[in-house]
């Protein structure tokens, strides 16, 4: 049997209710929500804007509904509309994304020569030695574009325009990293009209699924959060750089436990009423922006199979995932669910995370059980 290209790999076709909107269907479903919101919630100017997206209770500027609610049902709507099959459908060919809306910049020949250092350092899954340790093509991808992302963003602080420089920086690097994604194909049966009239059955490539349904998507928020950076001119507040990590100055942790950070400065009287009201609209669209590529990450990651080794190395009973104690917790009926997560420890991120990754390998050891059971 011949082997199968690294590229080419079958995806079961994507049913139509995991699809979503892109491009400018998903911005305006986002947009809408947000008019859709204010008309009917409650007055929420008085609100706050937590600092933690997790936190889907702390939005104190949307109703007391979920606020990710009325958003996700308007979009699961939107997926499901039967008019839109036909922006399903894919091409002749592989797509590339990047012919719509493509920045204009110019390559330097310094451009080049990183290009060729990044690709290359890819080539070998990061293993510059050219040994056998290097990474897989997407976790060398991945970690590619977190690096980038770290560079770009990891010390933003303020509510600013982004530098023109940095703003080209991730968009033509981003370029790069994603240009692989226009090869990731799979071959699907076709047929072919000769000039003699006679039909022939060839193989011709398609854009995957999850790439074609997901990636354009992801661009579009990426997209729009760069706009929300850009919009923030003129505005009403300011810095205050007392006590940064430049200055060198250090507080107490009962002063503060962000002393590094800018402090925001608001005029004597407060934000005026239209200046609050676009702050808030603004952060309701980055929120709902966080939810949608949360969920967009959630579901590629139900789709990623679970590696062998990983199934092997976990114990095949869920009690022994979980531990003594979290499973003494779980199993008894007197607890709500309000004293379950008292008693567990989560102090710590730490904590938090160990205890979600044994809830997983218990999760992923009953379906195991319960696959086999079925099969017998």
């Amino acid at each position: 049997m011949p082997r199968a290209l690294a590229c080419t790999t079958h995806v079961p076709k994507v049913p139509n209710f995991k699809r979503i909107l892109t491009y400018n269907g998903l911005e305006s479903c986002i947009i809408n929500n947000q008019s859709y919101e204010n008309e009917s919630g409650t007055s929420r100017g008085e609100g706050c804007v937590s600092d933690s997206f997790d936190d889907d209770g702390c939005s104190s500027c949307s109703s007391s509904k979920d606020a990710f609610g009325s958003f996700s049902s308007k979009w699961l709507r939107m997926k499901r509309d039967e008019h839109g099959l036909d922006d399903w459908e894919f091409g002749g060919g592989p797509r590339h994304f990047y012919a719509k809306e493509k920045p204009c910049y110019s390559l330097q020949y310094s451009d080049v020569e990183t290009m060729k250092e990044k690709f290359a350092k890819l080539l070998l899954g990061e293993d510059v030695t050219g040994g056998r340790n290097g990474l897989s093509t997407a976790l060398a991808l991945s970690n590619a574009i977190t690096n980038l992302a770290a560079t770009v963003f990891g010390e933003l602080w303020k509510l600013q325009p982004l530098p023109e420089e940095r703003k080209t920086k991730w968009q033509r690097e981003m370029d790069w990293l994603l240009s692989p994604a226009n090869y990731m194909v799979e071959l699907v049966p076709a047929k072919q009209n000769c000039a003699n009239g006679q039909a022939l059955e060839i193989m011709t490539p398609k854009t995957r699924a999850d790439i074609h349904v997901n990636l354009p998507a992801l661009q579009k928020l990426d997209s729009m959060l760069i706009d929300t950076l850009d919009s923030m001119v003129n505005t009403e507040f300011w810095y205050s750089e007392v006590g940064s990590r430049a200055e060198g100055r250090t507080k107490s942790a009962k002063e503060s436990k962000r002393w590094w950070l800018p402090l925001p400065q608001v005029p004597t009287n407060g934000l005026s009423d239209s200046g609050r009201k676009k702050l808030i609209n603004q952060s309701k669209v980055v929120y709902q922006v966080f939810k949608a590529a949360k969920s967009i990450n959630e579901t590629i990651l139900l789709e990623i199979p679970v590696p062998t080794i990983i199934k092997e190395a976990l114990p095949k009973s869920g009690k022994a995932n979980l531990g003594e104690e979290l499973y003494k917790v779980l199993t008894s009926e007197s607890n709500t669910a309000e004293e379950m997560l008292n008693s567990l420890n989560l102090q710590s991120e730490h904590c938090a995370l160990e205890t979600i990754n044994k809830l997983e390998a218990a999760v992923f050891a009953w379906k195991d059980r319960n696959d086999c059971t079925r099969q017998w």
